[in-house]
């Protein structure tokens, strides 16, 4: 959607880790920071994993990410 220099996306993201990866999603308008997303899957370590992402300086060099990460079995 574009509204003047408001322009909102549909941000998805996979990060590979070291026991496999995970995938999230969520709408950006862009410049907005930080950014919920929503963990949508994983593979390997993560197949079965739940929870949230907070995304900040996306797009920039100095972006980063913090996950807060559930596994059924752990619940």
């Amino acid at each position: 959607q574009v509204d003047g220099a408001k322009i909102t996306t549909q941000c998805l993201l996979t990060a590979r880790l070291d026991q496999g990866s995970l995938t999230m999603q969520s709408l950006w308008v862009t410049g907005e920071s930080p950014l919920d997303m929503a963990i949508t899957g994983g593979t390997g370590a993560y197949r079965d994993a739940q929870g949230t992402v907070r995304v900040w300086d996306i797009a920039t060099p100095n972006e980063r990410m913090r996950a807060e990460i559930t596994h059924p079995a752990t619940r």
